[in-house]
């Protein structure tokens, strides 16, 4: 399926009503903005931190980005598939010495036409310094003056300003839920959704990652710092990055035969998880009505291992 930057810029996404059991006979209602419908690869909040990165590029005239990423990266994913569809070259420099088989996300990469280059992880370390970028360039003899280097996972000002249309996509009135809910890795995603909703609602990102205290200060620079509409729980990351628990995937199999919708166990997977344990919270502080952000990723799905 071709698509053209002007098509998924005006793109909509669905809004769906959840039913789910462990929510009989509560107060609570939950919705769900649909963000992994929004294309069969370039799906979720990665296309929201991508777009304003490739309309700079085309702006300035420029028909290579290079991100960085790991061997799973969404946002690796979702870039190859974007130049393979709306026509740019892509580079993806991918933390670690390539192995024998390549995931099953860079073997798509690669497919789509996406120059996969190693280094090493500590290397890696580096990715944001202008001197490790030059030289990189320079590795790749790419010319600096035609790529537009965008940040790992898409984030930086471009991407959370891009993630601020994110409700509007699913033309969501905010004043409308008393608390959003969505998977965090970085904060871009938190950021731009806090930065665009209304001051009343509370914004609660689940971070997904063990140790995740650092993101808050990273959230008060991404959203300017005076926004109070917002908190991170950082106590549901079953184990860290990519680890699973016998709880989480029991919470996403028992969602996904109530709503039919397929959720991720990196992301959105552990939102959910982290819904059901503090719904006792919910109820005590009359918390009725939830809008929870699928933020995509089941492309990652295979590469867990259950």
């Amino acid at each position: 399926m071709t698509v053209t930057l002007k098509q998924l810029l005006n793109a909509r996404v669905e809004v769906n009503q959840l039913n789910l059991r462990w929510l009989a006979g509560s107060n609570i209602q939950v919705d769900m903005l649909r963000l992994d419908q929004l294309h069969p690869q370039i799906s979720g909040n990665k296309w929201y931190k991508l777009k304003g990165h490739l309309q700079q590029a085309e702006r300035l005239g420029l028909s290579t980005l290079l991100s960085f990423g790991g061997a799973w990266s969404n946002h690796i994913h979702a870039l190859a598939a974007a130049g393979k569809h709306l026509g740019f070259k892509t580079i993806g420099v991918i933390r670690g010495e390539r192995p024998e088989k390549l995931s099953a996300t860079l073997q798509d990469a690669e497919a789509w036409g996406m120059r996969l280059h190693f280094v090493s992880r500590a290397d890696y370390r580096h990715k944001h310094t202008p001197e490790f970028q030059q030289r990189l360039l320079q590795q790749l003899r790419l010319p600096s003056d035609q790529v537009l280097i965008a940040p790992e996972g898409g984030s930086g000002d471009l991407g959370i300003s891009g993630c601020e249309d994110i409700l509007a996509a699913g033309n969501i009135d905010a004043r409308d839920y008393q608390e959003i809910w969505l998977a965090c890795g970085t904060g871009a995603t938190l950021s731009g959704i806090a930065r665009s909703a209304s001051p009343d609602t509370q914004v609660r990102g689940v971070a997904v990652l063990k140790g995740a205290d650092f993101l808050r200060d990273d959230i008060r620079h991404y959203s300017g710092g005076s926004l109070n509409n917002w908190v991170l729980e950082t106590d549901y990351h079953c184990g860290g990055y990519g680890k699973v628990s016998p709880e989480l995937l029991q919470t996403i199999d028992e969602f996904e035969q109530d709503t039919g919708i397929p959720l991720d166990q990196v992301y959105t997977g552990k939102m959910v998880n982290a819904l059901k344990q503090k719904q006792a919270m919910l109820t005590a502080n009359n918390i009725q009505r939830i809008l929870l952000v699928h933020t995509g990723g089941l492309q990652g799905r295979r590469g867990i291992q259950h």
